[in-house]
């Protein structure tokens, strides 16, 4: 049976996840949901489908959501999402991707939270109580656990509290998306990093200027990759540590533009 996994990244957790995934299940290939995205039409026609994204701000990335109302599948008989975050299950990111499933009439059998090392602001901390090596041995040890149970093509799912996903979504939390959040430290020193790890291509340097245009997707890749670490997010960023996964590279993330 192939396997398709499509995947999104912004600070290398969900990708480490993907690649990994991918090394267990033979066949399999990788696809970029930022550069699928591009395409005028998105045809999935593999036989076993799987999504692998970061939980933002408890629901589903714009951009994955942006994906499924785009995408046309042609009868796959095993689909899976896999979402990775410090709490992922605090959210209803597996109740909204089969909610846009359900509109292109596929069923969503099985549904999984990776726990990794907190990365998307301005909610989360980085775990006071395990270390990042740990949280990696143990996301490792569930994806193997969950590679075995995707090639039986077994019906299962983590429980999520979709609760606080709800509230997030009536409540106008982000008001609504507003890139004047992110500032800029005087120790920049125009490397140019963060206008080459964003995957959607909306940072650009003007003058001694940093600057982010209109398609935030909040994703804080420029934040983590930082070289300096000093881009901020209003003042929830502040004093805390930057992280991004130990296996992923700026350009790894980067090429998920396509």
């Amino acid at each position: 049976m192939n396997t398709a996994l499509y995947y999104f990244s912004g600070t290398g957790n969900s990708l480490s996840v993907a690649r990994s995934l991918k090394s267990h299940i033979k066949g399999s290939k990788l696809y970029s949901i930022v550069a699928c995205s591009k395409q005028k039409s998105i045809d999935i026609k593999a036989e076993r489908v799987g999504f692998v994204f970061p939980m933002h701000f408890m629901t589903v990335p714009r951009i994955v959501i942006e994906f499924l109302e785009k995408a046309r599948f042609y009868h796959p008989k095993h689909v899976f999402v896999i979402v990775t975050g410090a709490s992922p299950k605090f959210g209803n990111a597996l109740s909204q991707v089969e909610k846009y499933l359900c509109k292109a009439k596929v069923t969503l059998n099985a549904g999984y939270f990776i726990q990794m090392v907190a990365a998307h602001f301005p909610y989360l901390k980085l775990s006071k109580d395990k270390l990042p090596t740990q949280l990696y041995q143990e996301a490792e040890e569930k994806l193997l656990h969950i590679s075995e149970n995707i090639l039986q093509q077994k019906n299962e799912f983590d429980k999520e509290f979709t609760i606080l996903g709800t509230i997030k979504q009536i409540v106008p939390t982000e008001v609504k998306r507003n890139e004047s959040h992110f500032t800029v430290g005087e120790g920049c020193i125009r490397c140019g990093y963060c206008m080459q790890v964003c995957p959607f291509q909306n940072i650009r340097l003007h003058g001694k200027k940093v600057q982010w245009m209109d398609n935030c997707h909040y994703c804080f890749a420029c934040l983590h990759f930082c070289s300096k670490s000093v881009i901020e997010y209003k003042r929830l960023s502040v004093g805390r540590p930057r992280h991004h996964h130990p296996s992923i590279e700026l350009n790894d993330i980067s090429m998920q533009r396509g």
